[in-house]
């Protein structure tokens, strides 16, 4: 075995353990390593300080679950990709929504209620398919949360978390729009 495998597996075996110091030397010694490699990504400094903040603290938080059997440079660039993809998309879908709010202000200055359904069937797209289909189900076509996961063959908590997300956003880009929460109860839940 090489060396650099035995400190690594101890320094595995000291952060189940939650030592801090073994945390701090994992972080000296990798830190430098993550930052090198989102630089070749083009990204942002304040989004590689980000990045590389949320890694470690995911680590951190992590730590009992870490194996002594996975390399931890792969392990750390691997969290930080992942977080980096996942930032991606959520700003996509911020940009997304944030355009078709932008378009409707634009367009419908004075919208009349008779667009409503037009547009909520819009703002139902700009959202991923299965929470999309869960909100309909729900809010449009009148089924149990119940019935929905077994038409789905999802779990009743799924279909709930499903509901909710879209409903947030479905109130917040209607609310952008001018549309008041009362009329939404009314459209939504008739």
């Amino acid at each position: 075995m090489s060396k650099g495998l035995i400190n690594e597996k101890h320094l595995i075996a000291r952060l189940n353990n939650g030592d801090e110091n073994a945390f701090v030397k994992l972080f000296d010694t990798y830190s430098p390593i993550l930052v090198s490699f989102m630089l070749k990504l083009n990204i942002g400094s304040d989004d590689i300080n980000d990045a590389v903040q949320q890694t470690f603290l995911k680590i951190w938080e992590n730590r009992e679950k870490l194996k002594s059997d996975i390399p931890l440079k792969n392990y750390i660039i691997t969290i930080a990709k992942n977080d980096l993809y996942n930032k991606i998309q959520r700003d996509m879908l911020a940009k997304k929504h944030n355009d078709l709010l932008g378009n409707y202000h634009q367009q419908v200055p004075d919208h009349p209620y008779s667009d409503l359904p037009k547009i909520l069937n819009e703002i139902l797209d700009t959202l991923p398919e299965k929470r999309a289909k869960v909100f309909k189900m729900s809010r449009i076509e009148g089924y149990s949360n119940k019935e929905i996961a077994q038409e789905l063959g999802i779990s009743k908590s799924t279909v709930e978390n499903h509901i909710n997300n879209s409903s947030a956003v479905v109130k917040k880009l209607l609310k952008g729009l001018g549309f008041w929460t009362t009329s939404l109860f009314f459209f939504i839940l008739s």
